[in-house]
C-alpha cells in the first residue's frame, strides 16, 4: 500500500495571489520571531509557516530556518517570475521601459 499526498508538492511559488499571501506570512512571522515570541500567536505562526513549506517539500528544524525557507521561496519567485533582484534599484527596474 502507497501513501499518497492528496495534493502534489510543487517546487516553487505559482502565481502572484500566491506569493502575496505567502509575503505577508513571511512578515508576519519574521516580525514575531523578531519580537523575541513576546507577541500572542508566536508559535501557531510557525507552524502555519511550517505547514506551507511542506506543500513545497521544504521541512525546517527551526523558527529561523523556516522563515529563511519561506524568504528563499519568495526572493527565487521575484527573479524568476517578477524579474527583480534585491540589488537592483527602482531606478534600474524602470529603466527598462524607457524604449516602449
Amino acid at each position: 500500500m502507497t501513501l499518497s499526498s492528496s495534493s502534489p508538492k510543487k517546487s516553487s511559488i505559482t502565481s502572484l495571489d500566491e506569493y502575496y499571501r505567502l509575503d505577508e506570512l513571511y512578515h508576519d512571522a519574521y516580525d514575531r520571531v523578531q519580537s523575541g515570541g513576546t507577541g500572542a500567536g508566536y508559535s501557531g505562526i510557525h507552524y502555519e509557516v511550517m505547514n506551507e513549506l511542506r506543500k513545497y517539500g521544504l521541512a525546517p528544524n527551526s523558527r529561523e530556518e523556516a522563515i529563511q525557507l519561506l524568504k528563499q521561496l519568495l526572493t527565487k519567485y521575484e527573479k524568476t517570475e517578477l524579474g527583480s533582484s534585491t540589488k537592483q534599484s527602482d531606478e534600474e527596474y524602470l529603466s527598462k521601459f524607457d524604449d516602449l
